[in-house]
């Protein structure tokens, strides 16, 4: 088996790849298994191949999903020291953050 079905960013020799090549790797997966006469074979290596990159994608969103919400703490206690909000206070709801409260 090959070492790119294996780890599809080592294949690609220096460090992992973004985030757009990686689903346009899995988008061409699809679409070739979706739309070929392929051997049993093919399907299941271009299968195994698309679920690992699947969970590249994964991986990746998650990252993502920890970093913005790293920043948002970071940022949140900037917006609540702001000039006009007491120390300790929350500042004051926008009326678009009204629209969208759900508690």
């Amino acid at each position: 088996m090959s070492t790119r079905l294996l780890f599809p960013d080592a294949a690609m020799g220096s460090g992992p790849e973004k985030f757009e090549a990686l689903l346009g790797r899995l988008e061409q997966i699809v679409s070739e298994m979706e739309n070929a006469d392929l051997p049993l074979e093919k399907l299941l290596a271009s299968y195994e191949q698309g679920m690992r990159l699947v969970k590249a994608c994964g991986d990746r969103l998650t990252d993502a999903e920890q970093k913005v919400e790293i920043l948002s703490r970071a940022i949140e206690p900037e917006a609540a020291a702001a000039p006009g909000n007491p120390p300790g206070e929350n500042p004051a709801p926008s009326a678009d953050e009204d629209d969208i409260r759900l508690f």
